[in-house]
């Protein structure tokens, strides 16, 4: 397996769309990060899916929507992750994909997709019309514990997700609730959206927080118009499985070939309209070209048994970090700073954590008023790690968390985040800046 850059390992961190658009393996990083988490494995525990695996395939599914519809919104607010510009991550990104490319298939940098998308203005559908073209948003993926979190922060009474979220999340509760085989959850990512396709029953389309079923695709309704709308009006840009990924832009697809044809014919089968249906158009999904690319065949697959404990997947997906690159990203995804370095953490902690900085920057009371956060992690466990503008958007951190979310607001780019003794403490060249009470427990000495 090739290296993995800092670059790519601290984009795991911080997961926004645009860096899935770059570094297509973290799409189901987020997957396995969930995977890994107790507070999924928590769910089937519940009394709402008792039973749940002796049940057909889509009665499952559709038990895991209810459940999904009734603790989630969605949430695509340009306030939640805050704002980055073009050129900036332009050039961050240069090394790996050009300027054009990027340009010509990325809706944050320029492309718009069909007319549909230029009738509508996406800059001003989304709120972006009010600043310079320059600027754009971070939407930033939530794992499960950000989802959760949103029901501290101000106007949330639930957990709450962004598209790629809400796909991440069914994707690994389809496995860890719903018993489902892995190799039947397909991830779809288009410019603008991103969900799911379940090869079950005649198949299934997640959209959002919704399912979407066969019949459900033609019936004419809002719902059914809302849920085309990506396949009809976008390029699939990146479909991702427990085998590999294909890419739109890359030459070379780690997907099992054999996998990607039985998708593409089984999607294609979904979106036929039945005879009866009430919308009889045809979409023919555009999907990445397998002519043009090389297909891989140097990782080892992600081969996970429904039947496998959490403690058996956890240890399956650990074992194949050597081997597979989305389970070697998975716990720089999940913040995992006891299964990983500290530095790329950190580096996305301080490079693209603009909330909380430009709440505090310059606030003569910062410290004190990040002293006065519960001190209490989103996440769970000694060693995972919430960002600064988690702790800032859910107002509650460990003392580790605080001295991170110090260092982003006081700018300090270079020091050391030191534990030790029930607390950590804040150190930058001048001496120690602040010290809070912490559990957090990372693998290294977190010097930047």
């Amino acid at each position: 397996m090739e290296r993995i850059s800092l670059e790519e390992r601290s984009a795991a961190a911080t997961l926004s769309d645009m860096e899935i658009f770059i570094f297509p393996e973290l799409m189901y990083s987020l997957v396995l990060a969930n995977m890994m988490s107790p507070r999924l494995w928590a769910w089937r525990d519940l009394e709402w899916f008792a039973g749940i695996r002796q049940m057909k395939p889509k009665k499952r599914l559709q038990r895991l929507r209810q459940h999904i519809m009734d603790n989630y919104t969605f949430n695509l607010d340009l306030d939640t992750w805050g704002l980055t510009t073009q050129q900036r991550e332009l050039e961050r990104f240069s090394p790996f994909l050009s300027p054009d490319e990027i340009a010509s298939s990325n809706a944050l940098f320029g492309y718009q997709g069909d007319a549909y998308y230029y009738d509508i203005d996406i800059r001003r559908h989304f709120g972006l019309d009010k600043y310079t073209s320059d600027t754009i948003p971070y939407w930033k993926t939530e794992t499960v514990e950000a989802m959760d979190a949103f029901r501290h922060k101000p106007g949330h009474g639930v957990g709450a997700g962004e598209c790629v979220s809400l796909a991440g999340l069914y994707a690994a509760a389809a496995f860890v609730v719903c018993g489902l085989p892995l190799d039947s959850i397909y991830l779809m990512a288009t410019p603008l959206h991103s969900q799911n396709f379940i090869d079950a029953d005649t198949g299934i389309l997640t959209n959002n927080r919704r399912l979407v079923t066969r019949a459900m695709w033609a019936n004419g309704t809002v719902i059914s118009r809302q849920a085309r709308r990506a396949l009809e009006h976008e390029r699939v840009t990146i479909v991702s499985h427990s085998s590999g990924y294909i890419h739109l832009l890359y030459p070379e697809a780690t997907i099992s070939q054999s996998v990607y044809s039985h998708f593409a014919r089984r999607l294609r089968e979904f979106l036929v309209p039945p005879e009866d249906a009430a919308d009889k158009r045809l979409v023919e999904p555009r999907l990445p070209d397998p002519s043009r690319v090389a297909f891989s065949t140097a990782e080892t697959p992600i081969d996970l048994s429904p039947e496998m404990s959490r403690e058996e997947v956890r240890d399956r997906i650990l074992a194949l970090r050597t081997e597979n690159r989305s389970a070697a990203l998975a716990p720089y995804a999940g913040h995992e700073l006891g299964l990983t370095e500290s530095l790329p953490f950190i580096k996305a902690a301080i490079e693209r954590c603009p909330v909380s900085k430009n709440a505090l920057s310059g606030v003569p009371d910062a410290l004190e008023r990040i002293a006065a956060l519960p001190n209490e992690s989103i996440y769970d466990g000694a060693s995972r790690c919430a960002s600064p503008d988690e702790v800032w958007n859910f107002g509650r951190g460990d003392g580790f968390e605080k001295c991170l979310l110090a260092a982003n607001v006081l700018g300090v780019s270079h020091g050391q985040i030191a534990t030790d003794g029930g607390s950590a403490a804040l150190i930058a060249e001048n001496g120690e800046i602040c010290r809070f009470a912490s559990l957090k427990r990372p693998r290294d000495d977190c010097r930047f």
